[in-house]
């Protein structure tokens, strides 16, 4: 009996040992900045560029790889945002214009079949404490030695409102072509069987910016 057990742990184990190894973040940051009216990537955040922080806090976890795509304004963003990690990887979406979604799903294809499960963040969300991104990466891990057949989505929430970072685990069994316009991948995770909802005190996973009010505003809640 005993010896079943060890087995069962050293099973267990290694498919959590394997899942974290097939983790891949993906960092959306393509979009034009409409109503920002400059390039919100590059606006300046914590002595660096936006993008660019949300970026390197990425960089900190232990992910296998980090993709970013960029669409608006690419090249610029490319020369001055420099990564120096052989885990990074930029990925260019020609067809930004066509909302969220095509970045989704152009990100989706850049990453390798070894890769089982993705983290999607958002380029313009520098707010979420490393606390959150540390559960989600873990209760997602938790959820692949459960059920290492099956496509999920860990997603956390603040007052009952779902928010980013979202986990999609084994990613190759979800069907991400049926993706459109620029409300993500909404559909696809509403759907899901398994969908799990983890609560938690981080308006971060909330606020993006999309205007100089909302720049404000992440400003004043980071000086605060």
């Amino acid at each position: 009996m005993k010896k079943q057990e060890s087995v069962g742990k050293i099973v267990k184990t290694f498919q959590k040992e394997r899942a974290f190894n097939g983790v891949v973040a993906l960092i959306l940051g393509a979009g034009t900045s409409s109503r920002m009216g400059q390039t919100k990537q590059l606006l300046k955040y914590k002595e660096s560029y936006l993008l660019e922080y949300v970026i390197r806090r990425i960089l900190s976890f232990n992910f296998s790889r980090v993709f970013t795509v960029v669409g608006y304004e690419a090249e610029k963003i490319q020369h001055l945002i420099q990564i120096d990690d052989s885990r990074f990887q930029w990925v260019v979406n020609l067809d930004y214009r066509k909302g969220q979604s095509s970045s989704l799903l152009k990100g989706i294809r850049s990453i390798g079949k070894s890769q089982s499960s993705v983290m999607v963040f958002l380029g313009d969300q520098p707010l979420i404490s490393k606390n959150t991104i540390s559960l989600i990466l873990h209760k997602g891990i938790d959820q692949y030695a459960l059920t290492p057949n099956q496509p999920f989505v860990i997603q956390p929430s603040y007052q009952g409102t779902p928010g980013h970072p979202v986990f999609f685990g084994n990613l190759h069994m979800i069907d991400f072509t049926q993706l459109k316009g620029d409300r993500g991948a909404k559909k696809i995770i509403r759907n899901m069987d398994v969908w799990n909802l983890i609560p938690v005190q981080d308006q971060g996973i909330l606020l993006d910016i999309d205007t100089p009010e909302a720049y404000k505003r992440v400003i004043h809640f980071h000086e605060s």
